[in-house]
């Protein structure tokens, strides 16, 4: 059987607490000591990182106990993932574990232009300003392509980098250019095609006719004579054969000239007597002119010498 151990007595427990004292307090000293030279409250200097790399910078924190956070903030010269600033700053003594915010450049701030060809000029103009940019001069010009009222291109075009607020200037469609038709009634076919077709427009012959007043190749009626068209628009015209030609029959010389001329009326001539010897007449066809057998206009004079 064990032997019982005698209970300490209080004399004995007044004596240990000095002791028990002196024991708490070394181990105290020892932590407060360790925790201020070697633990986190001791003291360490923030590095320099400004211009490293944040990956580079991140290590040199850790190597020097301290925590690393990122900002991101946009720059103009300080390239892309590169750091910017440090808070605290660099040579600045802190504890060990503190945290150091390091801003990293995001590089310089630029915004696409978007694609806005096609669009209406109020949808271009959101899409401008969605982009943190703005909208410039607005130029307007015709197009046979593009609709009234929408985007023909942009400038600067689709794509590029901008910085912020940068202006975006646009050019926007009237539409198809009106081309104003010249009346060439009465005006040869080859100057209408040369004049319309130089308009861009298509002059289409659609017939032929006779005319007394219009001279052959040249245009008797032209639809449309006036107003505006567009590009590849055809004007329909038709052009003149010129009068119509009427044989001057044979036989007439020897004949008198009362029935040569009412022949010759009778086929729409004008007919007009010349004497070969005046006052000495029996009113015998001699000769015509133009002659027998040549075709002429109608209504030409045909000039009849008598004998």
């Amino acid at each position: 059987m064990a032997a019982r151990r005698s209970p300490v007595t209080r004399a004995q427990r007044r004596a240990l607490w000095p002791w028990i004292l002196v024991v708490v307090s070394a181990a105290i000293a020892s932590a407060t000591a360790w925790f201020f030279i070697a633990g986190p409250g001791a003291p360490t200097v923030v590095p320099a990182v400004v211009g490293k790399p944040v990956v580079a910078a991140e290590s040199a924190l850790r190597t020097a106990h301290l925590d690393a956070t990122r900002r991101e903030s946009f720059s103009e010269t300080v390239a892309k993932g590169v750091v910017i600033s440090s808070t605290p700053k660099a040579t600045e003594e802190v504890r060990r574990g503190t945290a150091v915010t390091l801003v990293v450049s995001k590089g310089p701030e630029r915004y696409a232009v978007p694609t806005l060809a096609g669009t209406s000029l109020a949808e271009a103009t959101d899409r401008i300003t969605g982009a943190n940019l703005v909208l410039g001069k607005v130029t307007e010009k015709f197009d046979e392509k593009v609709a009234e009222g929408q985007v023909i291109a942009s400038e600067p075009k689709a794509g590029t980098s901008l910085k912020r607020g940068t202006a975006v200037a646009l050019t926007v469609s009237k539409g198809r250019e009106p081309i104003t038709v010249e009346n060439f009634t009465g005006k040869p076919l080859a100057a209408a095609k040369a004049a319309l077709g130089k308009a861009g427009l298509v002059v289409e012959v659609s017939g032929e006719e006779n005319s007394d007043t219009v001279p052959a190749g040249s245009i008797i009626r032209q639809e449309p004579a006036g107003g505006t068209l567009f590009k590849g628009d055809k004007v329909t015209v038709v052009t003149s054969k010129g009068p119509v030609l009427v044989t001057i029959p044979g036989g007439l010389i020897g004949k008198q000239f009362i029935e040569v001329k009412g022949t010759l009326e009778g086929l729409g001539f004008t007919v007009r007597e010349r004497q070969a010897i005046p006052g000495i007449n029996f009113g015998t066809v001699q000769g015509l002119n133009p002659p027998e057998g040549s075709q002429q206009p109608k209504g030409s004079e045909i000039v009849v010498t008598t004998v």
